[in-house]
């Protein structure tokens, strides 16, 4: 790349806040992660990384090499900015410079560790703070059973954000613990909710099935989740990659989007290019809830 160019890029970057981090191990362009000649280049939403694409689109991959968010991260991360943007009237590009975020509270149930994330939030927020369970898998400041009403009372109507992913599933009594996770947002708090969506219908899932991090399955979601939130919360936004596409994936029923169809207006559809710009994932697993407490 000639240096004008180069320059321009940055200069045009640094405007918009975006952050050109040098990695030492990466040795082609110290000043981008990657090389601008080769393959597809993804900006992290979360630290404002550029970085170029070196794995499949899963959802669980596309790790940004500054801050370790994956695919499902950052549909997360959008949805927020989503909800700055409505809220506020703002467009912030990423997390890292979202000062809409300074004055509020946040916690994350059970999240998968980074000290380079952790230490970003812990910078943006009012607050941070993660939970877990039996703090084995993804330990966190608080121990907290989602279920129990005496382990989630301190923080009853506290918390402006509450981010819960992958975890509801694994949570018997899920019904109960969307019930609490809604008690403890404070009045216009919102919870972004993330559960793997394979099926077109809730079931039962058996006794046998277990995650990689040796947590037992109790639930297989669809999208009729959204029903199970209208009991707890006051709205409920569903966020989805695209809405008319034809699901390529063998593991996901084809038919997994037939209740949004008729309950678009509740849907949020990023969009292809939001996917490609950002890394969101495949548009099959690129998806999460937004809940609204009054």
């Amino acid at each position: 790349m000639n240096q004008v160019l180069k320059n321009h890029i940055n200069q045009a970057l640094s405007r918009l806040g975006y952050q050109i981090t040098r990695i030492p191990q990466i040795e082609k362009n110290p000043q981008i992660v990657g090389n601008y000649s080769e393959g597809v280049f993804i900006i992290c939403n979360f630290c404002g990384t550029l970085f170029r694409r070196t794995s499949g689109y899963h959802s669980e991959s596309l790790d940004c090499p500054f801050c370790g968010s994956i695919a499902r991260e950052r549909v997360i991360y959008q949805s927020i900015l989503y909800e700055l943007n409505r809220r506020f009237g703002t467009s912030p590009l990423f997390i890292n410079h979202a000062g809409e975020l300074k004055n509020l509270r946040m916690l994350e149930c059970s999240p998968r560790f980074n000290e380079q994330r952790r230490t970003i939030l812990n910078k943006t927020l009012l607050q941070y703070m993660s939970s877990d369970l039996d703090q084995s898998g993804h330990p966190g400041e608080i121990q907290m059973d989602l279920t129990d009403f005496q382990d989630i009372e301190p923080n009853q109507n506290s918390l402006d954000i509450i981010i819960c992913a992958h975890v509801l599933e694994h949570v018997p009594e899920y019904k109960k613990a969307l019930h609490n996770l809604c008690l403890m947002l404070a009045p216009g708090g919102i919870l972004i909710l993330q559960v793997p969506i394979l099926w077109n219908g809730y079931s039962i899932a058996s006794e046998t099935e277990f995650h990689a991090d040796n947590t037992r399955v109790f639930h297989h979601f669809g999208f009729d989740l959204l029903f199970d939130l209208d009991f707890a919360f006051s709205d409920v936004k569903v966020v989805v990659g695209l809405l008319d596409f034809q699901i390529t994936s063998p593991e996901i029923q084809p038919d997994k989007y037939r209740i949004l169809l008729s309950n678009r207006e509740r849907c949020i559809v990023l969009g292809d290019q939001r996917i490609r710009l950002f890394g969101l994932g495949i548009p099959d697993l690129c998806e999460a809830f937004i809940a609204y407490k009054k």
